[in-house]
């Protein structure tokens, strides 16, 4: 008989589109690098010991499009390859300098996960993480949805529809390109939602996304048991809430285990300790070192930082996920006396980074969390496409306006610093409809027609890259918010040039691109959705 008590712990996989061809080492690649190392090749080696033993329970893993794109690109695999090797190299310098100290064993802890990450890599899933994340839903481990197109702060496009359906349609297209199937659920990007956005995921087939908690609770009429059981709007489609309680368990960085004292100090890499000619330039982005992921501390609670203790730090992930375990055993019994139906759901969500490279130990805390909750007669750890079919609630409701992060509606990523972008945006849509409007007059037969076409789909893609919600994300939290400005700048000028090109095709009849055009180029390098 299925537990009463179901638990959607969703992790959210998303980074921006970052790739430069024309530099063997940049640093903002190293996004990408420090995330399949520390993130997604650890959840994978977690899912397979889970599947070996087998230990039942599901997790949620949104894989957004631009991570899609990115995990299937050559040229990244073949760079991140190289970084784990560089790693290797580097620890293996590590284990003889520490011989002999109180660094010795744990440079060989490190030595050992570095060589198994490179065989998981090269070996156990010959570098197709996105191919493993589908055995492991097969397999009944993971439950795969994914985020919309880019990720834009869709509230900011309430009055561009066309840039809503155009990144709905690379949202569901990438999906089925990769995984075989259409998504049935989405993680909006930033949880942003506005009155009317459910009828465009309709369109697209989609059956139901998330929100933040007062997303759910502000909703017209008030839900009848909260954020505890799904909601459905009036266009058909089910929503959840994030639960509080359990997120400022893992989340918060005051009270959150990930700051337990114990735990490995993130700020303190290797890479600010070791000379530059010990370390070598691959781990150097001009005068910045570039971290190097071998870390010796632990965050101690004070200045002074302490040696780090893996089997310490490790034995307490397993104390802190039986207690999640506990806490959320306990939500449930207290909502199920109360609840038509004897079910409740909770909805966990966390950004998927979170887990192993933010907090170094996360991986090992969920698959202490599936084992302990193996035993329990009151949850389970649940595919959200099996939870998100049905409410207890039976009224329909319209949520509010709602995002998550600070204040809640939208001002991290609409404010004084990133206002003017929007237009921009406004005018690179209004720019690629004249093309169209033009292409539309043509004789389909006419020379001219390809070519338009093809200035047509580049023009998308630099819009939906200057879309990107991660831009005004850094921009708020003046974090790597240089390259943001530049990506939405070159963006946007990436667009002015491709038109005014298009506007001269038109009129000389050309089916072919200038000598000195910038098309071939930018359809190289800014290849995402290339089979648009």
């Amino acid at each position: 008989m299925a537990n009463p008590g179901k638990i959607v712990f969703l992790m959210h996989a998303h980074l921006p589109f970052v790739r430069h061809p024309d530099y063997e080492r940049f640093f903002e690649e190293n996004w990408l690098f420090e995330a399949i190392a520390e993130t997604y090749l650890p959840l994978v080696q977690t899912m397979q010991r889970l599947l070996e033993k087998g230990v039942p329970g599901t997790l949620n893993l949104s894989v957004s499009a631009p991570l899609i794109e990115m995990l299937s690109d050559e040229l990244l695999l073949q760079k991140f390859s190289t970084h784990l090797t560089r790693q290797l190299e580097l620890i293996e310098k590590e284990v003889q300098r520490n011989a002999g100290t109180p660094l010795e064993s744990l440079s060989k802890f490190y030595l050992e996960r570095q060589r198994t990450l490179i065989d998981t890599w090269e070996n156990r899933i010959h570098r197709n993480l996105l191919a493993e994340f589908l055995r492991l839903e097969q397999a009944g481990k993971l439950n795969l949805l994914t985020c919309v197109g880019t990720h834009p702060f869709l509230p900011a496009y309430q009055s561009d529809p066309e840039s809503i359906r155009m990144q709905l349609d690379v949202t569901v297209r990438c999906f089925e390109r990769t995984f075989g199937r259409k998504p049935k659920g989405v993680w909006l990007p930033e949880c942003g939602f506005f009155p009317g956005l459910d009828s465009y995921l309709a369109e697209f087939g989609i059956q139901y996304f998330f929100l933040e908690t007062h997303g759910a609770l502000l909703a017209s009429p008030p839900p009848k048991y909260g954020v505890f059981t799904p909601l459905r709007t009036k266009s058909g489609l089910l929503f959840m809430g994030r639960e509080q309680k359990s997120s400022m368990e893992v989340w918060s960085r005051r009270t959150g285990y990930p700051g337990h004292p114990e735990y490995r100090e993130f700020f303190k890499d290797i890479s600010s300790e070791r000379p530059r000619d010990y370390l070598g330039e691959y781990f150097f982005s001009g005068e910045t070192p570039i971290d190097s992921g071998f870390k010796y501390n632990r965050i101690t609670g004070t200045e002074q930082k302490e040696l780090y203790r893996p089997w310490n730090a490790m034995r307490l992930a397993g104390d802190h996920a039986r207690l999640f375990v506990v806490n959320r055993e306990t939500t449930i019994s207290e909502l199920l006396v109360n609840m038509d139906g004897n079910k409740a759901a909770l909805l966990c969500p966390y950004d998927a980074e979170l887990f192993g490279h933010w907090w170094f130990e996360g991986p090992l805390f969920l698959e202490s969390m599936l084992e302990y909750a193996a035993s329990s007669s009151v949850i389970e750890f649940a595919g959200a496409d099996q939870v998100m079919t049905e409410s207890a609630d039976p009224e329909t409701h319209e949520p509010p306006f709602s995002s998550w992060g600070e204040g809640g509606f939208g001002s991290v990523w609409i404010n004084g610093e990133t206002d003017k972008y929007y237009p921009q945006s406004y005018r690179l849509r209004a720019m690629i409809q004249h093309l169209k409007t033009i292409l539309d007059r043509m004789d389909s037969k006419a020379k001219a027609c390809k070519l338009i076409t093809r200035y047509i789909k580049q023009m998308e893609r630099e819009l939906m890259l200057f879309q990107a919600s991660d831009w005004a994300f850094m921009i708020h939290n003046h974090s790597a918010d240089g390259y943001a400005r530049r990506r939405l700048d070159v963006h946007y000028n990436n667009g002015h040039a491709l038109f005014a090109e298009a506007c001269k095709a038109v009129l000389r009849k050309s089916d072919k691109p200038t000598a000195n055009s910038v098309l071939p180029k930018l359809e190289a390098d800014n290849n995402i959705f290339s089979w648009l």
